[in-house]
């Protein structure tokens, strides 16, 4: 969601959290990431997202 634009206090409303608690789990995701930002963290994410090998099927 974060990755949408969305504001703290839009996650919060999605999610059923306070503004505060989804900051919360913010700071939490970007020192696991190891930066310093939100958008920091989308950005990271977003690399090694099109890093990630495509899942294969063997499908038609």
């Amino acid at each position: 969601m974060a990755a949408r634009g969305l504001t703290s206090a839009g996650i919060g409303e999605h999610l059923g959290l306070s503004p505060r608690t989804v900051d919360e789990h913010l700071m939490l995701a970007c020192r696991t990431l190891g930066v310093r930002t939100r958008v920091q963290a989308v950005a990271r994410l977003a690399l090694e997202a099109r890093a990630a090998p495509e899942a294969r099927s063997f499908l038609p």
